[in-house]
C-alpha cells in the first residue's frame, strides 16, 4: 500500500557475514531468508549470492563444508539502542546455479573475466540438525514422561531442554520403551502414544544464537501459552490516521506494525466434517476388557484448543450432526485409562481453525520474530476487524533481507488460534 507519509527513515541497517570454510563470501550475498516454524524441527536458511559458476566449480562449493553466518542489527546511535547479534552455523542441504554456454572459456578470452550468476544455498542449522537426528534407545521403569525426556536430553552434547511446566502429563508409567529412533521421532512417538501435555504440543530445536555450538530442545504447550504474557504486539494501522504514537513505540522488538492487509482464513466446518463432531475412543485399560471415551469435538476444542477470550466455535451444525456423524478410534496406546494421549493428539487437529498471515516491513529486531510457539498480541486501528484481534500463537515466521543500497528487511508472520472472534 502506498504511503503518503513516510513513517520511518532507514537510519538502521544490518551487517551480514558469510563464510564457507576459508572463503569469505560476504560481498557476494544479496538476499537472505530465515524460516522458523513449530512444524519443522530446526530452522531453514536460504542464501542467495552472486558468484561466477567457474569459481563454484574450482572451489568445489558443493555443500561439504559448514556455513558460518553472522547477522548484526545496527541500532540508531542517537537512540542508544543495543546491537542485536545472531550467529548460526549452517549445514548446506542443496546448492543451485545456472552454468551458461560459452564460445570459449572466459579465462582464455579475457583473463579476470567474471560472469556472475545467482548461486542459491538452502541450509539448516547444523547443531539442532545433529541433535534431533541423534539415535536414542532406552527403557524406563516407574518414571513420568518429563523424567524420561530429561534423561534422553541429558545424554545429548551441549543441549538444553526447554520443557513447559504447565499441564504436563503427570502419570507415572510402569514401563516405557523407546525403540531405536532419532530424538525428534522419539519425542513425536511419546506424544502420539502417551501424550506429553493435556494440550497442543510444539516440538522443535533452536540454536543458541550467541553460541551456535549449543542447542535448545523446545517442548511447548500451546494450549497454555495462549494464556501467558505475549512476546510482542503487532498493530495494523489505519491509513489517513495519526499513527505516530505506535510508530514511536516500535523498534524495540516488542512492538511491530503493518500498513498491509491481513490475510485470514477459517476452517471450522471442513475440520469438523473431516474428523466428526463426535469421536469415540475404544481404550484397552489394564483391568477391564475395554473402555469407551466419547468426545464432543466442540466442547473439546473449547477446553484444549488455542482460545483467546471467546470460545465460540463456528461450523455448519445441520449437515455435520453430532448425533449421526461419529468417528471411531480403536488405536489406543495410552497409559491405562488415561485420556492424555487423546488430549495431546486430537487437540492438534483443532489448533488452527483460525489463521492470520501478515507482513511487517521496517528494519526489524530479529530475536522475538523467531520465537515460534509463543503468544502474540494482534491489535488493529480498523474497527471493522476488531473481532479478529487478541492473542494468537506464532506458528511460523519468514524473515527476508534484500540488499539494495542498504539491507532492507520484511517479515511474514503466520498466526493461529482455534476461535475466530473474541466477542
Amino acid at each position: 500500500m502506498v504511503q503518503k507519509k513516510r513513517y520511518w527513515s532507514p537510519t538502521r541497517t544490518y551487517e551480514f557475514e558469510v563464510k564457507i570454510g576459508s572463503l569469505d563470501l560476504t560481498p557476494d550475498l544479496y538476499k537472505l531468508s530465515i524460516l522458523t516454524s513449530i512444524q519443522v524441527p530446526y530452522q531453514t536458511v536460504i542464501l542467495d549470492l552472486f558468484l561466477d559458476p567457474n569459481d563454484v566449480i574450482v572451489e568445489k562449493l558443493y555443500g561439504q563444508e559448514p556455513i558460518n553466518l553472522t547477522a548484526r542489527f545496527i541500532g540508531d546511535v542517537s537512540e542508544v539502542l543495543a546491537l542485536e547479534r545472531i550467529k548460526l552455523v549452517l549445514l548446506p542441504i542443496t546448492t543451485e546455479i545456472d552454468i551458461p554456454m560459452y564460445d570459449q572459456l572466459p579465462a582464455e578470452s579475457s583473463p579476470g573475466y567474471k560472469e556472475r550468476r545467482a548461486f542459491t544455498v538452502t541450509a539448516v542449522t547444523s547443531q539442532p540438525y545433529k541433535i534431533m537426528n541423534t539415535l536414542v534407545n532406552d527403557v524406563f521403569y516407574g518414571n513420568d514422561l518429563f523424567t524420561a525426556i530429561s534423561d534422553l536430553a541429558s545424554n545429548l552434547p551441549q543441549t538444553t531442554l526447554n520443557y513447559d511446566i504447565n499441564d504436563r502429563n503427570p502419570e507415572v508409567l510402569d514401563q516405557l520403551l523407546i525403540p531405536p529412533t532419532t530424538m525428534y521421532q522419539a519425542l513425536k512417538y511419546l506424544n502420539r502414544t502417551i501424550g506429553i501435555f493435556n494440550g497442543i504440543p510444539a516440538i522443535y530445536c533452536s540454536s543458541d544464537t550467541t553460541q551456535p555450538q549449543n542447542s535448545i530442545i523446545n517442548i511447548k504447550n500451546l494450549t497454555k501459552k495462549i494464556t501467558s504474557s505475549h512476546k510482542f504486539t503487532v498493530w495494523q494501522l489505519a491509513t489517513g490516521a495519526d499513527n505516530s504514537d505506535i510508530i514511536k513505540k516500535s523498534g524495540d522488538g516488542k512492538v511491530y506494525y503493518t500498513l498491509n492487509p491481513l490475510k485470514t482464513s477459517y476452517s471450522g466446518s471442513s475440520t469438523f466434517a473431516a474428523i466428526a463432531p463426535t469421536v469415540r475412543y475404544i481404550a484397552k485399560p489394564k483391568d477391564t476388557l475395554f473402555t469407551e471415551f466419547d468426545i464432543n469435538l466442540e466442547s473439546f476444542a473449547k477446553t484444549y484448543g488455542i482460545i483467546s477470550k471467546s470460545n465460540t466455535i463456528f461450523f455448519e451444525r445441520q449437515a455435520i450432526d453430532a448425533a449421526t456423524r461419529i468417528l471411531y478410534s480403536k488405536d489406543h496406546s495410552g497409559n491405562d485409562a488415561s485420556q492424555t494421549y487423546i488430549n495431546a493428539n486430537l487437540s492438534k487437529a483443532i489448533s488452527e481453525l483460525s489463521t492470520i498471515t501478515l507482513q511487517v516491513e521496517q528494519n526489524l529486531m530479529l530475536f522475538n520474530l523467531m520465537e515460534v510457539g509463543e503468544a502474540v498480541q494482534l491489535n488493529s486501528r480498523m474497527t471493522s476487524v476488531s473481532d479478529l484481534t487478541g492473542k494468537y500463537i506464532l506458528k511460523a515466521s519468514t524473515l527476508d533481507f534484500v540488499k539494495s543500497k542498504d539491507w532492507e528487511s520484511s517479515a511474514r508472520l503466520y498466526l493461529i488460534r482455534t476461535n475466530k472472534i473474541i466477542s
